[in-house]
């Protein structure tokens, strides 16, 4: 039975030491594109666009940059849609943002979210092969804080629950299959679990008509569920992002935020079948890992057992928002432990643990 097939990625960030990367001709997605048929479509969220001309939107903090040369590693690893409602799409103005798509239309990648053309930032996209209809849309939680810039000519598409139940409706009957793609949950960014109204909200879109959720934006891989024969993956983890210096600020990636999932799906006309694949971003390679499905088998379960509870929740989401970022500081291993202690404010971190 002829399928169409499509692969579901990350965040993608081709920052930091991939502009150095791509100066010096190194690949360092071979792995990856060594696994991946030719015949797979590739969707993922470009969470970093291209420098512009005319400076950054200093609302929001930090941002990421690349360069226009560097996005041609898209094209090495056969990026065929790219997700543009997430909240980096203003760093660069209306001027990168421009130079980016422009980039990407000329090298055949479509893109969906976000758009300077007012008709066209909202628009489902409608994919077919072997007579198979897959829709996709795309949107952004104001959680995220992407912090447009006063006047922006760029248009987002916000996420709104009744507006997306509404827009699901509309474009079923064109398609076989509907996917919703969401970049979401800005309150637990880092965290490994979802946001406690995040199950809720996409077992709805699931009974509004949608066949198959993707999330990203945490940076980290989120449990996933089966909902109504639907599948749900919260968040995909960054699929390649490297640490990077904003004002003088050394922003380092922990090894949970090098984590990735890549869902793979055969649609046929009435049904799906997903596969999924863990990959490692070591920046100078992307690696398969093998058994890293298997450290989810206790995260699934305290999501699916205790994290339906507000109590257990808000234990999980203290110990997130102020406990994790001690020890992920504490792991740090671009500085020594005496600078980290003397980098330390004991009364600034006795008033962060206990305001």
């Amino acid at each position: 039975m002829k399928n169409f097939k499509i692969s579901f990625l990350g965040d993608i960030s081709l920052n930091g030491a991939y502009e150095e990367m791509y100066l010096n001709k190194k690949n360092p997605f071979n792995n990856f594109s060594d696994t991946f048929k030719d015949d797979e479509l590739i969707i993922g969220n470009l969470e970093c666009f291209a420098r512009g001309n005319n400076g950054i939107n200093e609302l929001k903090k930090p941002i990421l940059e690349t360069s226009l040369e560097t996005l041609n590693y898209l094209t090495s690893f056969n990026l065929g849609v790219a997700c543009l409602a997430n909240n980096h799409v203003f760093d660069h103005l209306e001027d990168g943002f421009e130079k980016s798509v422009k980039f990407l239309s000329e090298n055949k990648i479509k893109t969906l979210g976000a758009s300077l053309l007012k008709k066209e930032y909202s628009k489902p996209l409608i994919l077919e092969e072997n007579g198979i209809k897959v829709g996709i849309l795309n949107y952004v939680t104001k959680d995220t804080n992407p912090n447009p810039p006063e006047g922006t000519k760029i248009n987002l598409n916000w996420f709104d629950i009744d507006k997306t139940i509404f827009e699901i409706d509309k474009v079923n009957y064109k398609v076989n299959h509907l996917v919703v793609v969401l970049h979401w949950g800005g309150r637990v960014e880092g965290g490994l679990y979802p946001d406690f109204d995040q199950p809720k909200i996409a077992r709805k879109l699931i009974d509004a008509g949608a066949d198959l959720i993707i999330g990203h934006h945490s940076h980290t891989v989120h449990p996933f569920e089966i909902y109504k024969g639907k599948h749900i993956f919260y968040s995909l983890g960054n699929f390649c992002f490297s640490d990077f210096i904003f004002e003088g600020e050394n922003h380092f990636l922990p090894k949970r935020r090098k984590h990735s999932l890549v869902v793979s799906v055969k649609f046929n006309k009435n049904d799906y079948k997903v596969s999924t694949n863990f990959f490692f971003n070591n920046i100078n390679k992307i690696v398969k890992m093998e058994g890293y499905s298997k450290s989810l088998v206790f995260r699934n379960f305290i999501f699916k057992h205790f994290l339906k509870y507000h109590f257990f929740w808000k234990i999980y989401y203290f110990n997130h928002l102020k406990i994790i970022p001690i020890i992920l500081y504490l792991n740090r291993n671009d500085m020594t432990i005496v600078e980290k202690f003397r980098r330390l404010n004991f009364k600034k971190l006795k008033k962060y643990l206990f305001k």
